[in-house]
């Protein structure tokens, strides 16, 4: 299950940087705070884009060795989050085409339900209700199908499902993360949505 971050968004940027310049001034706790904070945030996007805990823990972990060992070149073109992500999605991709290449396939975990709309927020999960075994078993099925659905996605729509749907990223930091047009996030994630009602179609 995501942790997610309930700090406000310019307190948590505040405290990044505060944490980075205490870093950089030698402090290794403020740096185990930075990881401590983003841990699971940077292990549930690679979750969700390789499909694999093991990868996922070591994308993870080379992406804070990374940040260790470049921090001192951040310049502050954009927050710390979105450069943290920028480096997961890349090491991500990277372990991607290495698994596809060996013929390993992707499998999308949806332990959280999807927030799929913009506006009012829904759920691509049935509800979770006590339920006699017959209805589990009918919902672990609905479960099983929309992973299929997901799986079935281009990378790059996957990707922005993720950093959008599960991640909650606002499409300012999904642009800077993949380097992209505003514009093309949301037309990117229009096409990403009617390609996975298509593959859905008739079970939600």
């Amino acid at each position: 299950m995501a942790v997610r971050n309930t700090e406000p968004a310019a307190e948590s940027a505040e405290s990044d940087r505060r944490f980075v310049e205490d870093f950089l001034a030698g402090s290794e706790e403020a740096f185990n705070r930075l990881v401590l904070k983003y841990q699971h945030k940077a292990y549930n996007a690679a979750l969700r884009v390789l499909g694999n805990h093991e990868d996922a823990i070591e994308v993870a972990q080379e992406a804070f060795l990374r940040v260790y060992k470049n921090v001192k070149k951040f310049r502050w073109n954009c927050s710390f989050q979105t450069w943290l992500y920028t480096i997961v999605l890349n090491l991500a991709r990277s372990r991607y085409r290495k698994n596809k290449r060996r013929g390993q396939y992707v499998k999308v975990f949806l332990d959280n339900p999807l927030r799929y709309s913009d506006g009012e927020e829904t759920t691509m999960e049935i509800a979770d209700e006590r339920l006699s075994p017959e209805r589990q078993a009918e919902r672990g099925e609905v479960r099983r199908q929309i992973q299929a659905g997901l799986d079935a996605l281009k990378p790059e729509l996957r990707e922005i499902m993720v950093l959008r749907h599960v991640e909650d990223l606002s499409y300012e930091q999904i642009a800077e993360i993949l380097k992209i047009a505003e514009g093309t996030v949301k037309s990117r994630l229009h096409r990403a949505r009617q390609e996975l009602q298509k593959l859905l179609k008739g079970l939600l």
